[in-house]
């Protein structure tokens, strides 16, 4: 028990370390979007499975997953790491993050952006992540809807496709018919003169 407890312990660490050191190393690193490339990611669940041979790591039960100030969350969370290399020693370097399927329903939160669907998967080979399924995007009160949402880390971009619905709340500040009803007030000179007319 003791045994394997601690290479639990060694299996976390080694994540941990993998996610922060992927982050530090490429241009656009945050595995979530939004996420903040400097930071690890922390990840929990009520259960994980560890797979050594396929170096895969299952995480099922309510999975909240951060990164900085961005949070994906959704029923099950699969993590592929580099696969190992024989007679190679387990380093950061060689368990770095290579791909995570979440299977949802899946929400992305970033500040006051937030992102619904059926799926997601995040691929380091292309830094990107897909969201697929009744796909729903919301700002404040403005809502877009489609099928499938493509988001470059690198480059911020996100692309909507799939009969694609947006709905845009226009911010109308200040009432414009107050604005038009009111009525300056009289300059003070011209007062005087009305006040000086009306005496005489």
């Amino acid at each position: 028990m003791t045994r394997r407890l601690a290479a639990a312990v060694a299996l976390l660490v080694a994540v941990a370390a993998a996610s922060s050191a992927l982050a530090q190393k490429s241009n656009g690193g945050a595995v979530l979007p939004g996420g903040n490339s400097g930071k690890p990611i922390n990840i929990e669940a009520v259960k994980l499975d560890y797979f050594d041979k396929e170096q895969k790591l299952i995480y099922t039960g309510n999975v909240v997953a951060t990164q900085g100030d961005s949070t994906l969350r959704s029923s099950v969370l699969t993590i592929f790491l580099t696969p190992k290399t024989p007679g190679a020693a387990t380093s950061a370097s060689t368990n770095q993050v290579q791909r995570m399927y979440a299977t949802g329903p899946v929400t992305m939160t970033q500040r006051d952006q937030i992102g619904t669907g059926d799926n997601a998967v995040y691929t380091r080979a292309t830094n990107s992540v897909v969201m697929t399924g009744n796909v729903t995007l919301t700002q404040g009160p403005n809502v877009t809807k489609g099928e499938k949402l493509t988001y470059d880390l690198k480059t911020g971009q996100a692309v909507v496709t799939g009969r694609v619905k947006s709905m845009f709340i226009p911010d109308n500040g200040s009432s414009p018919a107050a604005t038009s009803d009111a009525t300056p007030a009289a300059p003070a000179a011209t007062k005087s003169r009305r006040r000086a007319a009306a005496g005489k």
